[in-house]
């Protein structure tokens, strides 16, 4: 049985969608079986982020309903052939889903795949909830703002109230120069007030949404610090032994930042 990770977020909008895209694009590159599972149904974008758009047939709902065979939803990337996706349907609504028959999907994926990436719908609704009890490993994707942590901590609490495994975090949009200077707070420092261990860390950079206008994954975006940083996390998800990059505030800067406002 491979590893289920499910990645999530409290809010949308935080670039869950783009690190689930670069994590299969990247266990794929290893040589590992990926199946990405969209589950925002209504909303579905994985296909656009994987370029695979005008391959999708068959959806999760189809499989769901068997109205196909799984190797008919099942869609192999052009590029990487271990990868495959199940699109998220488009017009029905996630109570549409029996929790039950998604349960079995994943379960059977989990057996002939390596690694089965959910890309969970942001919130706490009926779709989250669709994926829940399948033994996934949660995988908290936030921005460090206190809109989104506040978001975090309650989709932590929904987690440990139905008795799903500890979830991880991991801090996306992160501006090393505002954490030095004090206006940003520090990673480690946010993960230790939601009471999560820190999976990982992904900078800002620009370079991400010009490698999504281009249909690329975050992967393809150029900016090495960014790419080592997915890698990174990556690796870590699987136990691997791979350092986190340190975000401290500098005392310095912080008395300039200070003194610039009063």
């Amino acid at each position: 049985m491979g590893r289920i990770f499910a990645i999530m977020s409290g809010k949308g909008g935080v670039g869950k969608s783009t690190l689930s895209a670069a994590l299969a694009e990247y266990y794929a590159r290893r040589g590992k079986s990926v199946v990405l599972l969209d589950g925002d149904i209504g909303l579905r974008c994985a296909d656009l982020m994987l370029n695979m758009q005008d391959r999708v047939i068959y959806d999760l709902g189809d499989l769901a309903e068997k109205n196909c065979e799984r190797s008919q939803a099942l869609v192999q990337h052009p590029q990487w052939p271990n990868l495959r996706l199940l699109a998220a349907p488009q017009m029905i609504h996630a109570s549409d889903l029996k929790k039950k028959e998604v349960g079995r999907i994943i379960t059977q994926l989990s057996e002939e795949t390596d690694v089965l990436l959910l890309d969970a719908p942001a919130g706490v609704g009926r779709g989250l909830k669709n994926l829940l009890g399948a033994a996934a490993e949660p995988v908290i994707v936030a921005t460090p703002d206190d809109v989104c942590l506040r978001d975090a901590e309650r989709l932590s609490a929904m987690l440990f109230e139905k008795e799903e495994p500890r979830p991880v975090i991991v801090f996306n949009r992160v501006q090393k120069k505002l954490v030095r200077r004090g206006e940003m707070p520090a990673p480690a420092q946010m993960a230790q007030a939601l009471d999560l261990p820190l999976m990982g860390v992904i900078p800002e950079s620009p370079n991400i949404y010009r490698a999504l206008l281009r249909h690329q994954s975050a992967l393809a975006c150029g900016d090495k610090k960014v790419v080592r940083a997915i890698e990174g996390l990556a690796a870590r998800l699987l136990g691997e032994d791979a350092p986190l990059e340190a975000y401290a505030s500098s005392p310095v800067l912080r008395f300039f930042t200070r003194g610039g406002e009063a």
